[in-house]
């Protein structure tokens, strides 16, 4: 699985989950967040890049599922 985290300028990280192609789980994490999620995650399966903005709606901790459920994560 494959890992495209877009920081934000708000300082948000926007992680987007990818798996032979299809994309899956969109989550948002704040900084200190992200770096406890990133622990769990080999460091060659996350690709980061800094973009203007994210237009997915989600707050921290929040979580799109592929087939656009949304939950709440108490780790992130």
């Amino acid at each position: 699985m494959t890992f495209l985290t877009t920081i934000t300028k708000d300082g948000l990280y926007h992680v987007q989950n990818y798996f032979m192609g299809y994309s899956g789980q969109h989550h948002v994490h704040t900084k200190e967040g992200f770096k406890v999620w990133a622990k769990e995650i080999s460091k060659k399966d996350i690709i980061t890049e800094q973009k203007d903005l994210c237009n997915c709606g989600l707050e921290p901790s929040e979580v799109r599922e592929y087939d656009g459920q949304k939950w709440r994560s108490d780790t992130f």
